[in-house]
């Protein structure tokens, strides 16, 4: 199935349930129908899962003993007879059941990172945990519907799937991915740390310099002496070639601004009509000069300027690697590439509150403590920050300007 965007796939979703439903007579036969009707459209998604039937997981199943009809990653589907839900307490029903079915796959996963789905073939319904935390309080199960099962609802409820079955873009997952002690970074860093010492030009010098003198009056002269944290930085990402630590640091905050980029040109393609669109899947599968290509696109900005997004970016320090691509770090941007096109970017939207400050817990992953307080950064913990924001009465006018005394 070769569909592009969203509205597609769900319009031919619906079509077919509406001729399965001339045959399905049974809550089994809709099951059964609707789950071979699914599989090539999470296929075209890019939705790799393995579905579970009428079982929990391992752990859950210490929990509790019930057998949802299917769950597709983080989606839990409670399937009803053809027309079930034109009777309220078959709606109730179902909703109850899935309510006992999240919270006991809630042991794998947190409740509000879970979905529901009661589906009768011609109206569905959506059941999250909105709680404060993920203490079960029944009365925080919110169900959103019953819905006709038309084309908005199946964009939704398509979205769910796929937004729930891949990982979800947070500082710990990409940490776990892109932090040291993962595969990429090692790869990367070193990488560009061999791009910048042995295929660079006068241009990438001069950018390795800017970056130093700029950086050396952030950091003072602990950017100078600080090459003590050389070793421990360099054993830190696995680099064995000899390294100074200004070197060394350039390339960690190049690959910090690479991944963050490649990021955000993510999150934009979430803008395009074509629901399977992925500026890194795309990056990934294109050919050598495609590839710089979309690089040299992403760094001059026009990735976001043709969503609208104007001045986001328009080179800067770290676009110095499109002067010293070698190909091995050709290799190692595009495995970032394949990594990252496993998160979901919806996760933004999804679970807001799982990528608050997104960019500074990265940074901590990947830059060890005693190299940055060795450099004179520390973070104002939140708390403080918001302490320090009610006490001077600040009440959220944009107009204000503010002074931080410990901003360094």
């Amino acid at each position: 199935m070769q569909l592009g965007s969203l509205f597609e796939l769900a319009d031919t979703l619906v079509e077919s349930t509406e001729r399965l439903l001339k045959t399905a007579k049974t809550e089994e036969d809709l099951r059964v129908g609707f789950e071979k009707l699914l599989e090539p459209v999470l296929k075209s998604i890019g939705v790799e899962t393995s579905p579970r039937y009428e079982r929990l997981s391992e752990r859950a199943r210490s929990v509790y003993k019930g057998r949802p009809d299917a769950v597709h990653g983080r989606v839990i589907i409670e399937y009803e007879g053809p027309g079930s839900f034109e009777y309220e307490r078959n709606i109730k029903h179902a909703y109850e059941q899935l309510i006992e079915y999240i919270t006991a796959e809630s042991v794998d996963s947190p409740l509000k990172t879970i979905a529901g789905v009661g589906f009768d073939g011609r109206t569905i319904f959506f059941v999250r945990y909105v709680g404060a935390s993920d203490k079960v309080e029944r009365d925080s199960f919110i169900l959103y519907g019953p819905y006709p099962f038309d084309v908005e609802s199946a964009r939704t409820f398509l979205a769910y799937i796929r937004g729930l079955a891949r990982l979800p873009l947070n500082a710990e997952n990409l940490a776990a991915k892109f932090g040291p002690k993962g595969e990429i970074a090692p790869l990367a860093v070193s990488a560009i740390v061999d791009a910048l010492k042995n295929w660079g030009n006068t241009r990438t010098a001069v950018y390795f310099e800017e970056w130093r003198r700029l950086f050396g009056i952030v950091y003072g002269e602990q950017l100078n002496v600080s090459s003590s944290d050389g070793p421990q930085l360099a054993d830190f990402y696995g680099i064995r070639t000899e390294t100074t630590f200004q070197e060394l640091l350039f390339a960690v905050h190049t690959y910090f601004a690479l991944l963050m980029k490649l990021i955000a040109a993510e999150l934009v393609t979430l803008r395009d009509t074509t629901f399977s669109s992925s500026f890194t899947t795309e990056l990934v599968h294109g050919s050598s000069d495609e590839f710089k290509g979309k690089l040299l696109d992403m760094e001059e900005g026009g990735v976001y300027s043709k969503q609208g997004i104007t001045n986001f970016l328009e080179g800067d320090f770290f676009c110095w690697y499109l002067g010293a691509f070698s190909p091995r770090l050709q290799e190692a941007i595009r495995e970032m590439a394949r990594s990252l096109s496993r998160f979901e970017p919806a996760t933004t939207v999804i679970e807001p509150e799982s990528t608050k400050d997104l960019l500074k817990k990265l940074y901590q992953y990947l830059v060890p403590k005693e190299v940055r307080h060795n450099l004179g950064e520390y973070y104002t913990p939140d708390w403080l920050a918001e302490l320090l924001i009610n006490e001077i009465g600040y009440k959220g006018n944009t107009l204000k300007r503010f002074l931080d005394p410990a901003c360094g």
